[in-house]
């Protein structure tokens, strides 16, 4: 078996490493691993975008930086120059920079100010892709606001400051804001600017995430964004959805702004997610179905034989409906208004008239009340006769004046046919409906049953 070969002792392997060695190593660690690690984690620059390098090269035109990307930066050497020619900076100096172009190579500058044609030139760059830039508002007209971007001037029209009206456009009088270049007007070297797309385009994220995760029947925390005489626009997280006149409230509503305010806070239930025509989706929201039901809780303190107080609600051909509590109707049917028969309820009632009825049903599941004001109407009814005309009556009033005594018609005889040939009729005996006898008269069927209701209603009221 062959041995290896021992290696003869010799000082430089058995040396320790110098001290100098060790310094340049955790030198080159230090500087080395995270310049590494920015390079992979290298991300695509926007214009406008703050960046910290340092100085690797200084030519007579440019310098280049090393910031941590793919490729070093540019910057103009001018920006950098003394009156006299001299460098204010040198190889190794760390700068603070922007970018002012995001292409091959990348350029960048002390300020955006440090160049007027070079900021304009990023902002055309910013404007075909579409990257939002920062500006600082400096004061209002008549159009909108006035926008400084480094040198170059910017306007923001009042229809693009917010998502929908702007009020009051002094408000960001001195505020930065995040704007998107939707024109350079290359002859004034001024551009126009746009922060609803910003705003919209953050809505449309929040929209689509909160889509992923909304489903019908889901509850959520909504802020009133605008009424329409149709409905109410809820706004819940970044998406919109529309609450109908009758999702409202409980009770009758005629316009939305009768119950709530733009800028409320409301809960909401998620009936349906729809897909609109323009591709859309179409969220129905329902702030009745977040609140209790009163046909629930609140129609447990009715009961047949109970005599109720409304307020007339609305009037149909068939009946009246009548308040009895917040969210509950009854109905009082045309035939239950009066002893009388009338066309319709509006000969006797008119919407917002106090009135006094007797339960006839209740039906929860229905949602139904049946109300009488007949009932409670006959239980103290006077009495009264009532007379029927006889045959014989009705015979002699239309023979009075009749065919005989027309002119010419000869007492009995003439006219159509010999009618005096004809046996005269018998006459017959009148007669009469009975009169009632005096006093109250004799109660209904249900009249009676409305009366045992109270009497037990008022017993259990004194036990």
């Amino acid at each position: 078996m062959t041995k290896n070969p021992e290696i003869p002792n010799d000082p430089e392997f058995d040396e320790k490493p110098s001290e100098d060695f060790a310094q340049a190593l955790a030198a080159y660690e230090t500087e080395a691993r995270p310049a590494a690690a920015a390079t992979d984690a290298t991300r695509e620059l926007a214009v406008g975008d703050k960046v910290r390098g340092r100085v690797i090269s200084i030519g007579h035109d440019v310098l280049l930086v090393d910031y941590g990307g793919r490729s070093e930066g540019a910057v103009e050497t001018r920006a950098y120059r003394n009156e006299d020619g001299t460098m204010r900076v040198a190889v190794g100096d760390d700068l603070e920079l922007f970018v002012t172009s995001a292409g091959e190579p990348v350029t960048l500058a002390s300020s955006m100010r440090t160049d007027p044609r070079a900021a304009l030139g990023s902002l055309r760059e910013a404007h075909a892709a579409k990257v939002p830039v920062s500006g600082r508002v400096t004061g209002t007209n008549t159009g909108g606001l006035t926008v400084e971007i480094g040198s170059v001037r910017g306007f923001c029209p009042v229809s693009h400051i917010e998502s929908g009206f702007c009020a009051d456009p002094s408000v960001y009088v001195g505020r930065t804001l995040e704007f998107l270049v939707t024109a350079v007007e290359e002859g004034r070297g001024s551009v126009v600017l746009s922060r609803r797309a910003v705003l919209r385009r953050v809505e449309e994220e929040q929209a689509t995430q909160a889509l992923s995760t909304l489903k019908p029947g889901d509850e959520r925390d909504g802020v009133i964004a605008r009424l329409e005489p149709f409905g109410a626009f809820i706004n819940i997280g970044g998406l919109d959805g529309l609450a109908h006149v009758s999702e409202i409230s409980w009770t009758r509503v005629s316009h939305p702004g009768d119950v709530v305010q733009v800028g409320q806070k409301v809960r909401v239930k998620v009936l349906r997610i729809e897909q609109g025509k323009d591709g859309r989706p179409r969220v129905a929201l329902s702030l009745k179905a977040a609140a209790p039901d009163p046909w629930i809780e609140g129609v447990t303190q009715f009961s047949p034989g109970q005599k109720v107080t409304g307020k007339v609600a609305r009037l149909a051909d068939f009946g009246a409906f009548v308040t009895l509590a917040p969210g509950i109707d009854g109905l009082v049917h045309v035939s239950q208004i009066a002893l009388q028969r009338i066309n319709h309820p509006k000969d006797v009632l008119s919407v917002g008239q106090e009135i006094e009825a007797a339960i006839l049903a209740v039906e929860p599941e229905k949602k139904r009340i049946s109300l009488s004001m007949r009932e409670l109407l006959s239980a103290g009814l006077p009495p009264t006769e009532v007379r029927v005309s006889a045959p014989s009556e009705r015979s002699e009033r239309s023979d009075r004046g009749g065919r005989g005594s027309r002119p010419g018609g000869g007492g009995g005889g003439g006219g159509r046919g010999d009618r005096g040939s004809r046996p005269p009729r018998e006459p017959r005996e009148e007669w009469s409906m009975p009169v009632k006898p005096e006093g109250p008269p004799e109660p209904t069927t249900m009249a009676l049953a409305l009366r045992k209701a109270m009497e037990d209603a008022a017993k259990k009221k004194a036990n």
